[in-house]
């Protein structure tokens, strides 16, 4: 009889675990579902800020910059970077394919909002304008996040038929999404984006210090532009970078105030940024002093040193030599040492958007005046240029780009987008089997995850991994 009531308590146990084990995989103990946590419209506004917390730009300034030809190895460095500086990177997860991860976790917070935003009830007039701007802000993100992770694993220049990444239009912790066509993408990127500046609620610019934080009418018409010169929509360009410039009501800082935009001492070129980060200075520069990476030489030869204010803004100069090894670009602020607000996005890239998209267009007098515009704006007793011919423009339109967006994760993506390799001086490396990337490389299409690899049957690596 003992055996028996053993044997049966035995099997209520085991019954009891399934059914508990049941329980956890449709609910896990430590979560809330999404209905019951947003239930009002100021629970939409903290999951809101959560996903803005999630949108931090710094890993795509590092590998921005060391992917491409802006830095060298310093002879300090302790390993930080070097496979990936070395394009010796693999499947296996690192700086180099870190945003996979990331963006898709805030693609999935934003679905989950979504998914409950319209049943939350709005008790005024007020709510109800918040909610509208709410659901805006996040589909605009969700595009924005879906095209930072296609310049990043899509393959070189622009092929819409071409391998691109899963479009996530709802939180599905449990699927396996194949990778849609660039093209396909790219669609459901401009549907997003094309919805936040449909909504009347998102303010057309920044308007405060305080409003450089959330998107605005000015910040999405600037990414509608990065689109479309990712596909090579050159009229588009124009029409968003454009719009990004008046809506923005943000100018190009000149002489001091650019030196003290860096010191976070004014917002003049701010169209949106991510707030009180730790400065991308730690990626360069160890608290110690160590240097990891220093500003390469090529990017160096492009400057007027005595005249062109970037130079001094962007380096930190030994006046014994008139050199530097110190990248300073975010060089600290009032918050502290290593402390700096992210420029997202900052006025002088769509004055240089619109460089580039006239310049492809051969309209070289349009092109001429707003490089024109920039340079009279960095370099002292500037003498305005024409161009001859349309690669004359294209050309000078890459170089600025260069020059004025180093260290804010451009570079690298700028030559992929338009097919062009990376060619490093001798003077910038220690061997020449990473001196140059050819445009065909398959190193530019950054490896999926192994994790993803393993958790997905229906993911598809990039071909070389």
């Amino acid at each position: 009889m003992k055996n028996k009531i053993i044997y049966i308590g035995l099997l209520l146990s085991i019954s009891a675990l399934s059914s508990c084990k049941k329980q956890l995989d449709l609910l896990p103990s430590d979560s809330i579902p999404p209905a019951k946590a947003l239930s009002t419209v100021a629970d939409l506004q903290k999951g809101l800020f959560g996903v803005y917390a999630a949108n931090s730009a710094s890993n795509k300034i590092y590998i921005g910059s060391i992917l491409a030809d802006e830095t060298k190895l310093s002879n300090a460095n302790r390993g930080q970077g070097q496979f990936t500086f070395k394009w010796q990177y693999s499947p296996s997860e690192g700086e180099h394919n870190a945003d996979f991860a990331s963006y898709y976790g805030m693609i999935d917070d934003i679905n989950k909002i979504l998914a409950v935003i319209d049943g939350v009830p709005a008790n005024s007039t007020s709510d109800a304008n918040l909610k509208k701007r709410t659901k805006a802000e996040l589909l605009a993100l969700r595009g924005i996040a879906h095209y930072e992770v296609l310049i990043r694993f899509m393959s070189t220049g622009y092929d819409a038929n071409s391998l691109g990444i899963p479009i996530m239009l709802k939180s599905d912790l449990l699927g396996q999404p194949a990778r849609a066509k660039v093209g396909d993408v790219v669609t459901q990127i401009n549907i997003d984006l094309a919805a936040g500046r449909a909504e009347p609620q998102i303010p057309n610019g920044p308007g405060s210090t305080d409003g450089v934080v959330s998107l605005s009418q000015a910040a999405i018409a600037a990414y509608q532009a990065r689109v479309s010169l990712l596909t090579k929509d050159w009229a588009g360009a124009v029409t968003h970078a454009n719009e990004a410039i008046q809506l923005s009501g943000k100018t190009l800082a000149t002489g001091q105030d650019f030196l003290d935009y860096w010191f976070d001492k004014n917002e003049i070129e701010t169209i949106w940024k991510y707030r009180n980060e730790a400065a991308p200075q730690l990626y360069w520069t160890d608290t110690n002093g160590d240097v990891f990476f220093e500003p390469s030489d090529k990017l160096k030869n492009e400057y007027d040193r005595v005249k062109d204010i970037r130079f001094q803004a962007y380096f930190l100069i030994n006046p014994a030599s008139n050199d530097t090894a110190i990248v300073n670009k975010y060089p600290g602020s009032a918050n502290g040492p290593q402390i700096n607000d992210l420029k997202l996005l900052r006025v002088a890239e769509p004055y240089l958007d619109l460089v580039e998209a006239y310049a492809q267009q051969n309209d070289l007098v349009h092109a001429a005046q707003y490089i024109n515009q920039l340079r009279a704006a960095r370099i002292a007793g500037y003498v305005p240029v024409t161009f001859a011919t349309k690669s004359d423009a294209i050309n000078a339109a890459l170089d600025e780009r260069f020059k004025e967006l180093c260290f804010e994760g451009f570079r690298f993506f700028d030559l992929k987008r338009n097919s062009l390799p990376i060619n490093r001086l001798s003077s910038d490396v220690q061997s020449v089997n990473w001196q140059n990337l050819l445009a065909n490389d398959y190193h530019f299409a950054l490896p999926i995850p192994q994790h993803e690899m393993f958790a997905n049957k229906n993911m598809a690596q990039n071909p070389g991994y």
